[in-house]
């Protein structure tokens, strides 16, 4: 088995010859794909899900990709090389069923050449529905401020999943706090009142193990929202993420999955 040291001087020396980069430049750029379901992953009322990846390079130069070949991260496989036109199929370094998230590097520079196509469906309702588009997020995209989700319904018959990633994927005590606010549906005052403050708690993080050349992020699911604050009889709320830990850089979102259909409703930062 080839060390951890040795396989990150292979990424940095592959990802190196990839474009132009300085001395103090990165070599590579981090692109979190949420939730990577190789599966079939059982869920709950017989759901049955999987991830379908795809990746094109609409960029006019080949871009070098680490993560996205079966043993990238385990034996310094080379970097996938992506060709100007193509979609590609990958495979990428998971763990857990990938529901922790995993970081896909394309080199310094490129990232916005390439473009995502995530699919996360049920296999068991396939004949009803394509499933659901997931984004796959830029590293500029996580905050060191706050993440706001806004309109998260609470209408019986569904299910909520809150998922908090971290960008830097080092394993440490890590920690965010969660808000939850009302929102007044037939609220048309710009001036109004603010939404009144429900609850909060703090979550942390964990980091999945082992730590192999950033491959997964800390991360942390709540699937009770109620664990946030009391619910009662709220029909809509936001909820508010901020890291706790300093220098902390989070990302995050929710799912509201209906509990017959197994659609799923996929609410982002925006």
């Amino acid at each position: 088995m080839i060390s951890i040291r040795t396989c990150q001087a292979v990424f940095a020396a592959a990802l190196s010859v990839a474009g132009p980069v300085s001395a103090q430049s990165p070599l590579y750029e981090k692109v979190l794909l949420p939730v990577v379901v190789e599966g079939p992953l059982s869920g709950a009322f017989g759901s049955s899900w999987v991830t379908e990846i795809r990746i094109l390079n609409r960029g006019p130069e080949a871009v070098a990709v680490f993560g996205i070949l079966p043993n990238c991260f385990f034996e310094c496989a080379d970097p996938a090389i992506l060709n100007p036109g193509v979609t590609f199929r990958p495979r990428v370094s998971f763990g857990e069923q990938g529901l922790n998230g995993v970081f896909v590097h394309p080199a310094a520079g490129y990232a916005d050449d390439l473009s995502f196509g995530l699919r996360f469906r049920d296999l068991s309702r396939q004949s009803q529905t394509w499933g659901t588009e997931l984004p796959a997020v830029h590293e500029r995209s996580f905050r060191s401020d706050k993440v706001s989700l806004i309109d998260i319904p609470l209408t019986a018959g569904f299910r909520h999943v809150l998922r908090i990633y971290e960008l830097d994927a080092r394993e440490r005590e890590a920690s965010v706090r969660v808000r939850m606010y009302r929102i007044v549906p037939e609220n048309r005052e710009p001036n109004a009142t603010p939404d009144p403050l429900l609850g909060q708690a703090v979550v942390g993080l964990r980091f999945p193990l082992p730590q192999l050349l950033d491959a997964h992020p800390g991360y942390a699911a709540v699937s009770d929202l109620s664990t946030i604050a009391p619910l009662g009889n709220e029909d809509r709320v936001r909820l508010e993420i901020e890291p706790v830990t300093p220098g902390l850089r989070i990302w995050a979102f929710v799912t509201v999955v209906n509990n017959e259909t197994q659609h799923a409703t996929v609410i982002t930062p925006q």
